[in-house]
């Protein structure tokens, strides 16, 4: 398993010396400013000082996607990202210490070496860590026993985990009429697949069912355990690669087993009170701008301010949801949003776009029919509808819904459609099974980042 370190433990290690380095960078700042050693207590008021402006730069860079691993830390966007990065952490750093910090230390050249210095430093850390990890002359080896169309989507897939670099073999199967994944070998003879075993050296094997093998086939996997290949099941490893569920091969049993509804005190305790915090933080903060947004609704065309619906809450429970109004009520069916939607106003675009819509949910919040983070709620008509389409699709009720979620952040749009609400599952299982105040954080910091793309819809 040392070849795949996982992708938390990576992510860690990135942040770990992108840490090390912005705090390290202070000291050699102070050097190169004078060009003598600083003292020990120079030091120590200078880290204190900008604890800010790293936690600031920090957040910036996990925003702009330097801690995703799907593609290579090189080229020009890695640069263009690291400077935008240093750019507004310097900014951010002069109206600190100008609006709050007026009476300490202001330290405007020093400020302006250590950000230069900041970006030169992370630049470097950056590449070597592409040079060790980003590309791997000798990718492991994957074999899958058992065949169906999950397999061949992860198999289409992998060029776009590059941190994981796999190289698939084959795909063994008994049933030579089963799935036959494009560009990838299928054996259903034991021996031509034994065969194929013998001549490369196979690190990993993925079970795609659980059944039971032919006596021959039983001695040649525990061959192949007792040589080191590492077994997975395929509902693990997709899970590992995608960070989806994959609701075509999991069964009530898996399900059962890995969801679970029961209190986590510590994480449900903080969780609510950040949903406390939040949303009351929120609604202060942007209630002068509610008046002068209202007027310009109501300016824009007829109608209510708020747009209200019904929907889903935890265990069905249905509660109204409160939104801005950014379609046009005349003629509207209250179809679900398409492209290029022309119900939509312009001012409503902006704030779809800006998320600026979404602001009265935080009353949902506040009263705790959503949470900030959880699975976006849908409305009850359409839910039996894909209930009846979509298996499991009623376990993404064991948890609140959210204004944002783990679907939310995936870049990718996802409709109510039955094509698109499966899709959508896969992500909201992960997020039940793998709910943890890490993965709301990471969630929350990737909304920050799409709202300041402005890339909603």
């Amino acid at each position: 398993m040392t070849s795949h370190i996982s992708r938390k433990r990576r992510q860690f290690l990135i942040f770990s010396v992108d840490l090390l380095i912005l705090v390290s960078a202070i000291p050699l700042t102070l050097f190169l400013r004078k060009f003598h050693m600083p003292t020990f207590p120079n030091v120590a008021e200078h880290i204190i000082t900008f604890i800010p402006i790293i936690a600031f730069w920090e957040i910036l860079m996990y925003g702009a996607a330097l801690y995703s691993l799907e593609k290579p830390y090189r080229g020009l966007n890695i640069t263009v990202k690291l400077s935008m990065a240093a750019a507004v952490s310097l900014l951010f750093g002069f109206a600190l210490f100008y609006l709050f910090l007026g009476d300490g230390i202001t330290p405007k050249t020093v400020l302006v070496i250590y950000c230069i210095l900041g970006f030169f430093l992370l630049f470097a850390w950056r590449l070597l860590y592409n040079f060790f990890f980003g590309v791997r002359k000798s990718r492991p080896k994957i074999v899958f026993v058992g065949n169906n169309q999950t397999v061949c989507d992860l198999i289409s897939q992998f060029k776009e985990f590059s941190y994981l670099n796999f190289e698939p073999l084959a795909v063994y199967d008994p049933d030579p009429e089963s799935v036959h994944c494009k560009n990838l070998p299928f054996y259903s003879n034991d021996a031509d697949f034994n065969q194929l075993l013998d001549s490369n050296t196979v690190d990993y094997c993925i079970l795609a069912a659980e059944k039971e093998y032919s006596l021959e086939m039983r001695q040649l996997l525990f061959s192949m355990l007792e040589q080191g290949v590492v077994f997975f099941s395929l509902p693990d490893f997709f899970e590992l690669v995608t960070r989806k569920i994959p609701i075509g091969s999991i069964n009530d049993t898996w399900l059962l087993s890995h969801l679970d509804a029961a209190p986590r005190f510590g994480f449900d305790f903080f969780k609510r009170m950040f949903d406390l915090v939040f949303s009351s933080s929120i609604l202060l903060l942007t209630a002068p701008l509610w008046p002068f947004i209202a007027l310009i609704i109501k300016l824009e065309s007829p109608g209510p301010v708020f747009f209200q619906q019904i929907r889903e809450g935890r265990k069905s429970k249905p509660f109204n949801i409160l939104k801005f109004r950014t379609m046009r009520v005349a003629g509207n069916s209250f179809a679900p949003t398409g492209t290029n939607d022309n119900r939509i106003t312009p001012l409503g675009n902006f704030l779809r776009k800006s998320r600026i819509d979404e602001i009265p949910q935080v009353i949902n919040v506040f009263r705790g029919d959503m949470s900030l983070i959880g699975p976006r709620p849908e409305r009850p008509e359409l839910a039996v509808e894909l209930e009846k389409a979509i298996p499991y699709y009623r376990q993404r009720l064991i948890v609140k819904p959210g204004i944002t979620g783990w679907d939310q952040v995936s870049g990718e749009y996802h409709s109510p459609s039955v094509e698109d609400t499966y899709k959508k599952l896969q992500m909201d299982l992960y997020y039940i099974k793998n709910r943890s105040t890490m993965l709301d954080l990471s969630i929350f910091f990737k909304t920050i980042a799409t709202v300041l793309r402005r890339s909603g819809r």
